[in-house]
């Protein structure tokens, strides 16, 4: 691995870390001025309507989401791959909230401020130009997330 996607790979984590722990400076300093992000698939109905985003925007739906919707909410990785064949990119599988089905040390917890038990699987892709995200496609279990979302 060349120092380069060593230094991609540690950013992806990075990216999951500073979600976690809702520190949004470092959060927006591993994203490039021009990142986008994008829902996926195209049954969802993504925030506002609006299935692509750019940093700023990005930035503030994450922000009030994580902040205002939710009571508690952790990202869980379960496998980060780093491809560069082809693009710099590297895709991360892993769950947002409480997943159940996976092994304890694995457990996600996130719960909405109404008191409803948040349980969704995702798969990232990031992007990269150099050591920034320059775009991250986010795929959802589009069912679940617009039945939790309707209800709350």
């Amino acid at each position: 691995m060349s120092d380069l996607n060593a230094k991609q790979l540690e950013n992806a984590h990075a990216f999951l870390k500073h979600l976690n722990a809702l520190e949004w400076g470092p959060l927006g300093n591993l994203l490039a001025p021009d990142f986008k992000h994008q829902y996926f698939p195209a049954t969802i109905v993504p925030p506002g309507g609006k299935d692509t985003r750019g940093k700023a925007e990005f930035m503030h739906l994450f922000q009030h989401s994580w902040i205002h919707v939710f009571e508690k909410i952790t990202v869980g990785a379960h496998l980060i791959l780093l491809n560069s064949t082809v693009i710099d990119n590297a895709a991360v599988w892993g769950t947002i909230g409480c997943d159940t089905r996976r092994e304890q040390s694995r457990i996600p917890h996130g719960m909405s401020k109404s008191g409803k038990k948040y349980n969704n699987e995702y798969m990232l892709t990031f992007h990269f130009e150099g050591e920034k995200i320059t775009k991250m496609n986010e795929f959802v279990d589009s069912a679940y997330s617009a039945a939790f979302f309707t209800a709350e």
